[in-house]
């Protein structure tokens, strides 16, 4: 097995679980056999609850175009993609 190792200056759990699950999120997708391996202060609760805490991103509350982040980021693209235009 492969492996990397990847260390931060963090001192907020949140951000701490935040980073933790996205490497976890992240890896999921590649279809690889891994671990991820939080450090000895984490708490395997906490990790899971910041996580389960992500569940709050409604997609029925975005409707059919998304959950309200991504409605937001869309516009923000729509709104560059419109000034490329005009300035064209």
């Amino acid at each position: 097995m492969r492996e990397i190792k990847i260390c931060f200056d963090c001192d907020d759990a949140d951000r701490y679980a935040d980073i933790v699950n996205a490497i976890w999120a992240q890896m999921n997708a590649t279809g690889c056999d891994f671990t991820v391996t939080p450090d000895e202060l984490a708490v395997a609760h906490d990790l899971d609850k910041r996580w389960d805490d992500y569940s709050q991103v409604s997609w029925k509350d975005g409707g059919r175009r998304g959950t309200p982040q991504a409605i937001a980021g869309g516009s923000d693209r729509a709104d560059a993609r419109d000034d490329a235009k005009s300035d064209g």
